[in-house]
């Protein structure tokens, strides 16, 4: 187990040096991934990831997140205890997760999730209008999936 977060540690650090940098505006006018699409994106899974906490300022956290299929997650966050979380698709166009087990992430938190380049951009479903986020550049999270080769430095401009 230690070497596998140590792995996963090294990988947030390479893929999230540019953490901060804002998405490019005019590639950001793309559909979300909806439906099976989304599905096939997430289901057994890992991704690489960074969330902002907007809440006293803009701060970054740096995760991994695998996708079981029985519709379970592990979720490891950056200097955090390993959590197991669950994932679901709801409709044709949001992922939510729930972290029945921890007092730290009390919600259901459900995202769109838009790919730009080879980035993968979520946003929470309270910041969405009925033509996208109501700005691009503040994105929730954003990620790639492990193995994939993405990058989100291609992504921000």
């Amino acid at each position: 187990m230690t070497v596998y977060i140590s792995k996963i540690l090294g990988a947030l650090m390479t893929v999230f040096m540019f953490a901060g940098q804002l998405v490019n505006a005019d590639e950001a006018q793309s559909r979300p991934i909806t439906g099976e699409a989304l599905h096939k994106l997430l289901l057994d899974k890992t991704v690489i990831s960074e969330y902002r906490d907007t809440t006293g300022g803009i701060k970054t956290y740096q995760f991994s997140e695998h996708h079981n299929g029985d519709g379970s997650t592990d979720y490891i966050e950056l200097g955090q205890a390993p959590v197991k979380g669950l994932w679901e698709l709801v409709g044709d166009d949001k992922v939510c997760y729930r972290y029945p087990k921890t007092p730290r992430f009390t919600d259901t938190y459900c995202f769109i999730v838009y790919k730009i380049d080879s980035c993968y951009y979520s946003y929470n479903t309270r910041s969405m209008t009925v033509n996208g986020p109501r700005n691009w550049d503040f994105w929730t999270s954003r990620f790639v999936v492990k193995g994939d080769g993405g990058s989100c430095a291609d992504a921000v401009s």
